[in-house]
């Protein structure tokens, strides 16, 4: 009796291994975007847009880097993106007396752009130089 449990043990553990070794399904490949400014400094809060740019491709993602300038973001199947990351700098500015108060507003924006192809089981990383907008 015990030998018979033993053998079915071992029969169950080699199905298993069997089993998980035949599953050939793919991972979701992973798009890394990395933004750093003019001075290679890596940049916070700027945001990220991935989008396709082919005929019938209607995947778009939209995020903010995080604290080490880097945004990351999953794709079942494989796909070539176009990446577009702006930061938008705002300076108030207000002049003047009580009764005569003159506010400015001024927006700065830096821009950046490349393309990533992302495929199945891999982290594929791509990175942006944000410069002065056109």
């Amino acid at each position: 009796m015990k030998r018979i449990f033993q053998a079915s043990l071992v029969f169950v553990a080699i199905c298993a291994v069997l089993f998980t070794a035949c599953n050939n399904t793919p991972d979701p490949g992973i798009a890394e975007v990395k933004v750093y400014d003019e001075n290679n400094l890596a940049q916070s809060g700027v945001k990220v847009t991935m989008f396709c740019t082919e005929p019938g491709c209607i995947v778009r993602r939209e995020g903010k880097t995080n604290s080490v300038g880097v945004y990351t973001q999953e794709f079942e199947l494989p796909v070539v993106l176009r990446v577009r990351a702006v930061r938008y700098d705002t300076t108030v500015r207000t002049t003047g007396l009580q009764q005569n108060v003159i506010t400015t507003i001024s927006v700065d924006s830096l821009c950046g752009e490349g393309f990533v192809q992302v495929e199945n089981d891999e982290i594929t990383s791509e990175s942006i130089t944000i410069l002065e907008c056109n």
